[in-house]
Parts: C-alpha cells; sequence; structure tokens
C-alpha cells in the first residue's frame, strides 16, 4: 500500500516540474488573484484526465492520435498568449481581473488540453495497471498538486510584485511559446 501512492505520486511531481502545463498555470497565478480558483480547475481537470486514464487510457487512444491532440493544445496556448497580449484594458480598470469562473474554467481548459495525451496521462495509466487502483489515482493526483501548489505560489509572488504590463507581456509570450513549442513537437514526431 505504502509503495501504491508514494511511487505514482513521486514520480508524477518530478514528471510536472517544468512541464507546459505547469508554466500555463504560473502564468495564470502571475496574472489573477484567484490562485485557489487555478488550482481548483487545474485539479478538476487533472482528476478527469489522468484519474480516468487508469479506466479509459486505451480505449481514448484509439480514437484520438497524440499528435492531433497535441496540435489542438499548442493551438489553445497560443490563442491564449495572443489574447492576453492584445487586450486592452482601460486606464481606470487598471487592475481588472477575470472573474473566479472565467479563471476556474480557463484553468480548468487550459490544464485538460495540456495533460490529455501527456506523458503523466500516460504515466497514471501505467500505474493504474501496476499498483492498486485508488492508490495509484491519489498519489498521481498528490503528486500534482504538491508541484501546482508551488508554481501558483511563485507566480503569485511574482504576480504581485512586478509591474502589470510586465506580467502580462511576460505570461503571454510564455504561453505563445509553449504553444509553438507544443505544435512543433507534435508535428516533428
Amino acid at each position: 500500500m505504502f509503495q501504491d501512492f508514494f511511487v505514482p505520486m513521486l514520480a508524477m511531481a518530478l514528471a510536472e516540474i517544468g512541464d507546459k502545463t505547469q508554466l500555463a498555470m504560473l502564468a495564470l497565478a502571475m496574472r489573477h488573484r484567484h490562485v485557489f480558483h487555478i488550482f481548483a480547475g487545474a485539479m478538476a481537470a487533472s482528476a478527469l484526465v489522468d484519474g480516468s486514464a487508469v479506466v479509459l487510457g486505451t480505449f481514448v487512444a484509439s480514437y484520438f492520435e497524440h499528435s492531433f491532440i497535441s496540435v489542438f493544445s499548442g493551438f489553445l496556448f497560443v490563442f491564449f498568449g495572443l489574447w492576453m497580449f492584445f487586450r486592452r484594458e482601460k486606464e481606470d480598470n487598471k487592475h481588472l481581473q477575470l472573474g473566479r469562473r472565467s479563471v476556474l474554467f480557463a484553468a480548468f481548459a487550459l490544464f485538460f488540453v495540456s495533460e490529455f495525451g501527456d506523458k503523466s496521462q500516460f504515466a497514471a495509466l501505467l500505474f493504474g495497471v501496476r499498483y492498486d487502483l485508488l492508490f495509484a489515482v491519489l498519489g498521481s493526483l498528490a503528486g500534482i498538486a504538491v508541484v501546482l501548489s508551488v508554481m501558483l505560489a511563485f507566480g503569485r509572488f511574482i504576480g504581485s510584485r512586478v509591474d502589470e504590463r510586465l506580467v502580462r507581456l511576460g505570461a503571454s509570450v510564455l504561453f505563445v511559446a509553449v504553444g509553438f513549442f507544443t505544435v512543433a513537437e507534435a508535428l516533428l514526431r
């Protein structure tokens, strides 16, 4: 039982460090103050994608090609990055924030498309084969939650200390770069 939880937790945490999904959540936390809603949206998507991978991974993989999913998620990253960059805010609403529901949905959508077909989803599938199903899912989600918490705290720290225009530019560039990298990686396979 000990290894059924901790092996997936440690493996998922290590796999998620520096992952494009975590970078996207960092960028969201830099830009929006509703960090709990980002966390909740990301974890809901993780539970859906990584948790269900144990049960549905093989079935879904037979209907969607990995390259299609990667290209779609890459374009979504580019879209969000360009949207953040070109979105004009009124000067009198300089600190305008997305509402809690919007941030929750944005985090869910970005995390979902980024993780769908990602290495962590396939790792979750393998953990479900090797370890106890419940502990493998819980361990996988715990590993993601640990790394996500650190990234959100770091993003919030940066966002509160750096000029908002610079944060918007940095987040936009990060999203676009991750999107282009994701599309290029999918097309070069």
